[in-house]
């Protein structure tokens, strides 16, 4: 059978193709296998987090709040807070490795949580110990439930 040109150009790029889902499979592994030795010693980084964020309800809102979509403005919007209490709980946030700015445009910044948040299930802990939604809001429907027990 005799190649076509078609078939000699299209050789390279399923060789690079093959080559870069290769490498993404190795990220893959060492996303899990960091994963897996974080969670080995959860309770360790499960005291480290509650020390961020000690008691500090308005913090943990914050960090609830910056889903990758938000910039400082939108965060305080949504939670009915004023601006100048939230740029300093997001720049702490960011300084203890929690949070990173995933776009900039103009001269806002749109902050989310950094991985880690899956493997040590940040979230999942601050809604149940502050009583918040995963969005970051105040949680009415436990409350609720709570006042009728």
């Amino acid at each position: 059978m005799r190649e076509t040109r078609k078939d000699k150009t299209e050789e390279p790029y399923q060789q690079i193709l093959h080559r870069l889902a290769h490498i993404e499979h190795k990220v893959d592994s060492i996303d899990e296998t960091n994963a897996f030795a974080l969670r080995a010693e959860a309770t360790k980084h499960q005291e480290t987090v509650s020390e961020i964020f000690g008691k500090s309800k308005r913090r943990a809102q914050i960090y609830l709040a910056a889903d990758g979509t938000r910039g400082v403005v939108e965060i305080a919007q949504h939670l009915g807070m004023k601006q100048p209490n939230v740029s300093p709980e997001l720049r702490i946030l960011k300084e203890e490795g929690l949070l990173e700015i995933v776009d900039a445009t103009g001269r806002q910044d749109f902050w989310a949580k950094k991985t880690i948040d899956k493997t040590l299930r940040i979230s999942k802990f601050l809604c149940e110990q502050y009583n918040l939604k995963p969005d970051g809001r105040p949680n009415a429907a436990l409350k609720k439930k709570r006042k009728k027990k």
